[in-house]
């Protein structure tokens, strides 16, 4: 038990109760406690949004791209360009328009899909995309064929996944 001076006024007893330190942490005030929820707010949205299947879908296309892009610039090799951002273009249009639109599209026909779509292409790149996506490794090591034809599929995947 704690001996009380004999005389002890009111602003001294209250200082007696008192801990030696401020005010804890805990409990946060009103303010606080609004802040907090809503940065746990904030953050348990982003995870939802970066795990969503959608997200999902987008990184692995830009990866499959990203590493078509390093093999192009690694070996020169148009026509592996070609079939990999080819494989690429058709597994995005797949699941972005349905099978009945895009199945049975080749050639020319993919071609103008790809443009009406929102396809950038210039004739070397519809060129690459008709005729050298199945043809043999073509090493010529000249890096401007492919350049405007990965940054065509890039804007190509960003417009429509």
């Amino acid at each position: 038990m704690i001996d009380l001076p004999p005389q002890a006024g009111t602003e001294e007893l209250i200082a007696m109760a008192r801990p030696p330190y401020p005010d804890g942490f805990f409990p946060l005030g009103a303010g606080w406690t609004a802040v907090f929820w809503a940065v746990v707010g904030i953050v348990s949205a982003a995870v939802l949004i970066y795990n969503s299947p959608r997200m999902r879908r987008r990184r692995e296309a830009f990866d499959c791209l990203k590493s078509a892009r390093r093999a192009f610039f690694d070996t020169g090799d148009v026509s592996g360009l070609a079939a990999q951002v080819s494989v690429l273009l058709r597994r995005a249009a797949l699941h972005r328009f349905g099978r009945t639109r895009t199945a049975g599209l080749s050639g020319r026909n993919w071609t103008d899909f790809l443009r009406d779509t929102g396809a950038h292409l210039n004739e070397e790149d519809v060129f690459l995309l008709e005729n050298q996506a199945f043809a043999p490794a073509d090493f010529e090591n000249d890096l401007r064929r492919g350049r405007h034809f990965l940054v065509s599929a890039r804007k190509w995947l960003e417009k429509n996944l």
